[in-house]
């Protein structure tokens, strides 16, 4: 069995891929619209917080993370506990993750090393907007994949 993950930052679909006859069944859909938001959108002080020093002079705390950005790694580490959870009760023997770079990186981060060894083809692009048939065409499209 072979699953499909199609994932940007904010929605991730997951689904079974069939070979013969060629099909896709949608598993699982993951959604973290949040994600959406601008940078300025997202609840954070415009001033960086303070502290006082053992002497006159005092400093401050300047933010070392985006928020948005850990909004999207947390996102990356939930697909990542999807596909854990997936291998260790055997729904796939193979993986197929489509996912823009810097999505990808996130991801790979939290695989564990076993879900890494079933992955069998990294499309690094957001093919996120395709419809389920054309993602279909897709892979069919693909000698790795066809069912010749």
């Amino acid at each position: 069995m072979i699953w499909v993950v199609n994932t940007n930052s904010n929605t991730c679909h997951i689904y079974h891929y069939q070979k013969t006859p060629a099909q896709l069944t949608l598993l699982k859909e993951i959604n973290h619209p949040e994600n959406r938001l601008k940078k300025s959108d997202y609840l954070t002080s415009d001033k960086p917080g303070r502290y006082q020093s053992d002497g006159s002079s005092g400093g401050a705390f300047s933010q070392r993370t985006d928020p948005k950005e850990v909004a999207i790694d947390d996102f990356s580490r939930e697909i990542a506990r999807e596909l854990n959870h997936g291998r260790s009760t055997n729904a796939y023997e193979k993986l197929i993750i489509i996912t823009p770079p810097h999505m990808n990186g996130l991801l790979l981060h939290h695989l564990d090393k076993h879900v890494k060894e079933l992955v069998i083809n990294t499309i690094q692009k957001d093919l996120q907007h395709l419809t389920d048939k054309e993602l279909l065409t897709l892979l069919k499209a693909d000698a790795k994949y066809s069912d010749h």
